[in-house]
């Protein structure tokens, strides 16, 4: 019963507008050279500033600042602002799935 429920889930989620805006988003990223580049530096600078902040670690004001400062940048290259907003999306969908369930 559990199994046929988990399938149900994952059938509604690959059929949700979300996920399908995430994944047009993901192949205009990887057409487009800069966008993969913004998106992967964005993603790996999230990651960093968000663990030192967590830990306490003295360079999360540095690391965000260097997030701040890649923004305009982004917003600059329609395909990696689409991907991000789209990831976003996508994962507050996961995250209230997760915490309702």
């Amino acid at each position: 019963m559990n199994y046929d429920k988990a399938h149900d889930l994952a059938h509604a989620m690959r059929e949700s507008e979300e996920y399908k805006e995430l994944m047009a988003a993901q192949e205009a990223v990887k057409a487009d050279a800069v966008a993969t580049a913004l998106v992967r530096t964005f993603m790996a600078q999230q990651m960093q500033w968000e663990y030192a902040k967590l830990s306490g670690a003295p360079e999360a004001d540095e690391l965000q600042k260097k997030q701040e400062e890649l923004m305009p940048q982004i917003q600059e290259n329609a395909a990696a602002t689409s991907y991000l907003q789209a990831q976003m999306r996508w994962s507050q969908i996961s995250n209230d799935i997760y915490k309702n369930h």
